[in-house]
């Protein structure tokens, strides 16, 4: 009875073990799945990824690369351990390879302004390389990609990915293909049409220059002084509309002008129409280097004609001796143009025609005429630079104000 009762307990223990080992193996499985789920997860969601992810270790070779590289015609297993100058352009590689970049910039005297952007990045935070493009070359049929890399340094990494190395750079390699090449295609598009924009300009340059070869030819034919006086004021603006179109022409520049090169040749024009051998008038000139608008030159070149010429016509009578300045600045929010004389001085009272002209342009530019009479004649033009949409409002609302002017003085 005794033998019976032990031998039944040494089952009930065996049992009792054996039911405590698969409950321990059981939980034991459940924990280490639960674990590995997040692991999992993290590994599928990078596989599925349409972008490049990759992980180099100190030497730049790859540690990781998920299955986007396959559209470069390589299998993630067949670059692990190659160096990441493998799916790049060779013009790219030294670009953007730490070795590379560092060497260049340690033969230098001075750091560079703007910290390099690097394929293989070791700095994180601020400094790590964000929007570098490379092109990314394919294994097979040598097509060419466009990539944006975001890269940082990492340091001591382990886990998920079962890496164990003291220093790695991670990135992100996103196709920027498209993007590129519209970006490309609107740069062709925007060279073609300034190339026909001056072309444009060139064109309105000679029909000008033939209108004014016309009235020359017919102020040769007159013999009224007055006729002649008014072709020629005709002839020397139709010349200085035409040095506008020709500038615009040769210019590179899409927003806008330098007016130094303009006045210069501008001035020399109202030398040549207004003066003549033994002429007691002089005119001098100083001109900023600005750049502005091509309609707003075209505006000002008419002023300038006007303002000058009158200088010329009114301001020193009977063979009277003096001097004509022409001046032309600007600042961070006007232009500036002046011309003065020591000659007898302006009636404000009388005005004409030119003075009329010149009040409608400088208000359609929103900006504003001064004149000053002491010793001689001084008349400013000051108008804004067109930087804003306020200043744009600005001219509008002049302009709307100048036609409700005319319109009640015409009543």
């Amino acid at each position: 009875m005794d033998y019976t009762k032990a031998h039944n307990l040494r089952l009930y223990a065996k049992a009792i073990r054996r039911n405590l080992t698969v409950r321990y193996l059981r939980n034991y499985y459940k924990a280490m799945e639960k674990e590995r789920a997040p692991v999992i997860n993290l590994q599928n969601l990078l596989e599925a990824l349409p972008d490049i992810v990759y992980i180099l270790d100190a030497n730049g070779h790859f540690l990781y690369l998920n299955a986007a590289v396959r559209r470069l015609g390589w299998e993630p297993g067949e670059l692990l351990g190659k160096h990441f100058s493998e799916i790049l352009l060779e013009d790219d590689r030294a670009r953007v390879s730490r070795d590379s970049v560092l060497a260049e910039i340690h033969s230098q005297e001075a750091l560079p302004a703007v910290p390099p952007k690097l394929f293989d990045e070791r700095r994180s935070g601020e400094r790590m390389t964000r929007d570098l493009e490379v092109r990314l070359l394919h294994r097979d049929t040598g097509e060419i990609s466009y990539g944006l890399v975001n890269a940082y340094g990492e340091f001591e990494m382990n886990g998920p990915l079962d890496l164990d190395n003291s220093q790695v750079t991670l990135g992100i390699i996103h196709d920027n293909t498209m993007a590129h090449l519209y970006q490309k295609s609107l740069e062709a598009n925007l060279e073609a049409k300034e190339l026909q924009l001056r072309e444009t300009h060139h064109r309105v340059k000679d029909n000008l220059q033939v209108i004014a070869s016309l009235l020359h030819l017919r102020e040769m034919e007159t013999r009224d002084s007055r006729t002649k006086s008014i072709l020629a004021e005709l002839i020397a603006q139709i010349k200085a509309m035409s040095m506008v179109h020709d500038t615009l022409s040769q210019t590179e520049r899409t927003q806008g002008v330098d007016v130094r090169d303009y006045f210069g040749r501008f001035c020399a024009l109202m030398e040549q129409t207004y003066g003549y051998i033994g002429c007691p008038v002089s005119l001098s000139t100083n001109v900023e280097g600005c750049i502005m608008d091509g309609e707003q030159l075209s505006s000002m070149a008419i002023i300038a004609n006007e303002l000058v010429g009158n200088a010329y016509k009114h301001a020193f009578p009977n063979g009277r001796k003096g001097e004509i300045h022409f001046e032309f600045s600007c600042d961070d929010d006007y232009y500036c143009m002046a011309v003065s004389d020591n000659g007898i001085g302006i009636n404000t009272k009388k005005t004409g025609l030119g003075h009329e002209i010149v009040a409608a342009l400088t208000t359609r530019m929103g900006g504003m005429v001064k004149v000053f009479k002491e010793g001689g004649t001084r008349i400013e033009v000051r108008v804004p630079l067109l930087q804003d949409q306020q200043v744009q409002d600005q001219q509008v609302a002049n302009t709307e104000s100048l036609s409700k002017s005319e319109t009640e003085t015409r009543k």
